[in-house]
């Protein structure tokens, strides 16, 4: 008993490559079927490097964000304040953000510098609380470093920002090009039927000056 040979079943994509490359054989397949397949290719290769390029922006984001917040980190200082006022509650005038309190408190820095402003917390406390605050080297409030946190979510944007826009790119080229090619096939297809349509319908014999069917 002879087994019959198992043959491997074509995905589609394997056959739009062999397509695309040339390397199908079928008759059947027009020069502009070859087109699409191609920019088809073009695209997914362009879509895999978009990939590439939006994570590299992301890291590199990240990577000079985090110089920027070691640097600006070396000349702020962490240390605890007394508040003199209860806090209060304060929003941007859009209403986005998160409320932020803020109350009057002392401290001291440089080393045996009493000061006193007012300074941003992120939770409620009364007056006589102690809270950590961020001041510079002069010993002002300063805003607070950037977390590991912050940096990474501000990369992650920054990276699907500029992978988004370049499929947003790609998509528009794949499009534009799949368009002319349609436009080409039908221009060609209805090239040939005006050439094949009086014969196929017999029109062609109905004209002055030709012949009709012969009968022996």
């Amino acid at each position: 008993m002879t087994r019959t040979p198992r043959t491997r079943p074509i995905r589609p994509w394997h056959r739009s490559l062999r397509r695309a490359l040339g390397g199908e054989r079928n008759e059947l397949a027009r020069p502009v079927d070859r087109a699409r397949s191609r920019a088809r290719l073009v695209a997914a290769v362009a879509g895999t490097m978009a990939l590439v390029l939006g994570a590299t922006a992301g890291w590199t984001s990240f990577d000079s964000r985090e110089h920027r917040a070691a640097a600006a980190a070396a000349r702020l200082h962490h240390l605890d304040a007394v508040l003199l006022t209860s806090t209060s509650t304060t929003t941007d005038r859009t209403g986005t953000e998160a409320p932020q309190y803020r109350a009057t408190a002392t401290w001291t820095y440089p080393a045996g510098q009493q000061q006193t402003g007012t300074v941003g917390i992120g939770r409620q406390a009364g007056a006589g609380s102690t809270v950590s605050i961020w001041v510079a080297d002069t010993g002002r409030p300063a805003t607070a470093p950037a977390s590991i946190a912050d940096l990474a979510s501000d990369a992650v944007v920054v990276g699907l920002l500029a992978a988004g826009i370049l499929f947003a790119l790609i998509a528009c080229g794949l499009g534009l090009r799949l368009r002319s090619l349609d436009r080409r096939a039908d221009t060609a297809w209805q090239r040939a039927w005006a050439e094949l349509e009086p014969v196929w319908t017999g029109r062609a014999s109905q004209r002055p000056g030709t012949e009709g069917p012969r009968h022996s």
